[in-house]
């Protein structure tokens, strides 16, 4: 009678399965950190591009009141929006002037070049006067352009 030997397996195709299984797993893991890293850097690359528009907006506040002019003329406000690199699309002059200005700046990203475009409001009291000055509030939402009489 012969004795029977127990079959013997081999390792092979299960050590090969689990080395593959850590392989991909380590491969999900690193895609999922990159995107998340180059998200990171997007936001950055955005939140300093607000920050130059909100300046741009800030520089445009004092410029008008550096101006020293009580009353602005609408031609006036754009003129100096274009110095500041900022774009007036509302005015409104009732309590205090309130210019409601668009800016964008330019954010470079991984597959190209892209604008970030913000609206600030922009208060103006006690123009002309000693104690003239100007608040600066971000908006949500911009308002539609406003349409310049085009000079004569």
């Amino acid at each position: 009678m012969a004795t029977r030997r127990p079959e013997q397996r081999s390792w092979a195709p299960a050590v090969l399965v689990v080395v593959l299984a850590l392989v991909i797993a380590g491969v999900l893991v690193a895609i999922e950190a990159g995107s998340r890293r180059l998200a990171a850097d997007t936001r950055a690359k955005e939140a300093g591009a607000e920050a130059a528009v909100t300046r741009d907006a800030q520089a445009y506040g004092a410029a008008v009141v550096a101006a020293g002019d009580p009353a602005p003329t609408d031609e006036r406000l754009a003129a100096v929006a274009e110095g500041a690199r900022v774009e007036v699309r509302e005015v409104r002059r009732a309590p205090d002037l309130v210019v409601v200005v668009y800016g964008s700046a330019p954010v470079g990203t991984l597959f190209g070049a892209g604008n970030v475009t913000v609206c600030h409001r922009v208060t103006f009291h006690d123009l002309g006067a000693a104690t003239a000055g100007s608040a600066v509030e971000r908006l949500a939402d911009c308002p539609p352009p406003v349409a310049w009489p085009s000079p004569s």
